[in-house]
């Protein structure tokens, strides 16, 4: 069963916040884009005009890059290849330079590797390593600042693909109830205050909050490079195969997440049919601000149901 391109909605906001440092990247196919036949569908690049960022655009796009260096048309004519949507919320802090590198380069970096036909999994965990590596570079020579925390939606054929480094997160909405299919890198979680001990590191509480050397609350994300040797870029993906019983997939930083458990985002979903997805993405924000989020907040709801 082949679902299709999906329907989507984005609605994103800096809440209480003077500044919005969330990111975003859409491109409904993947292929087209790397051949130079499909521009990016949405966008948030902060500084998308700046001289940095456009040389580093067009080195990419003409193999001139640091990334890995593969002939992607060659690629793209594997058997195997097919078409893919991505959909990615990058949460910066410190500065949103680092969540623009990562929704700018991402896709490239996907695109590149030779494993992106046949698997996207590691395909996805290689162009995240790599990317944090040229994050880092920059950093050293002050041309980035902060980190970011990253979830992209890879969906191929009627396989879902969530790569989530961070406290970003990802839920299905079914028919069923929800589906968690991301786990948050917090320094709160038991399995990551451990990895962050046995790589030198440790989690203390500052007002009542676990941060990584006291500094940063989540115990994986991009660039951070004064806590490169503990915080770590490396994502988990998890696959999920859409069924009919799917109704959507709902994509979001932690500004919501924070404010709104899984439950109550099902709920807000279920409880209004009549809206349609740009306004439940809306919504979803205006309540989490209302319940006290402090954050910017992101939400992605791409529409899974099958279309007649």
């Amino acid at each position: 069963m082949v679902f299709g391109v999906k329907k989507y909605a984005l609605a994103t906001s800096s809440g209480v916040r003077p500044t919005n440092e969330d990111r975003f990247r859409i491109i409904t196919n993947l292929e087209l884009f790397g051949k130079g036949l499909l521009t990016t569908e949405r966008a948030s690049i902060q500084n998308y005009d700046d001289a940095l960022l456009q040389r580093t655009m067009e080195s990419y796009v003409n193999n001139k890059g640091s990334a890995p260096v593969y002939d992607v048309n060659t690629l793209l004519k594997a058997k195997t290849a097919s078409d893919t949507e991505l959909y990615g919320i990058y949460d910066g802090h410190g500065g949103a330079r680092c969540s623009s590198l990562l929704a700018l380069l991402l896709p490239l970096y996907l695109l590149r590797h030779p494993d992106f036909a046949y698997s996207i999994e590691n395909a996805a965990k290689q162009a995240c390593l790599a990317i944090n590596d040229e994050i880092l570079k920059r950093e050293a020579a002050n041309q980035c600042e902060g980190g970011s925390t990253a979830i992209t939606l890879l969906i191929r054929k009627d396989i879902a693909y969530f790569c989530n480094t961070g406290d970003c997160r990802a839920i299905i909405v079914s028919r069923q109830g929800v589906i968690a299919l991301t786990t948050d890198h917090k320094a709160a979680n038991e399995v990551e205050r451990r990895r962050v001990e046995e790589s030198g590191g440790m989690v203390l509480y500052v007002r009542g909050v676990p941060r990584v050397n006291g500094r940063l609350a989540v115990a994986r994300a991009f660039g951070d490079s004064e806590l490169k040797e503990c915080v770590i870029s490396l994502p988990d993906v998890t696959t999920h195969e859409l069924t009919p019983e799917d109704e959507f997939i709902v994509l979001a930083s932690d500004g919501l997440w924070d404010a709104l458990p899984n439950e109550q985002v099902l709920s807000c979903i279920h409880n209004n049919p009549w809206l349609s997805t740009q306004e439940m993405a809306k919504v979803l924000i205006d309540r989490a601000i209302e319940l006290g989020s402090m954050d910017n907040i992101t939400v992605l709801i791409v529409d899974v149901r099958k279309q007649p």
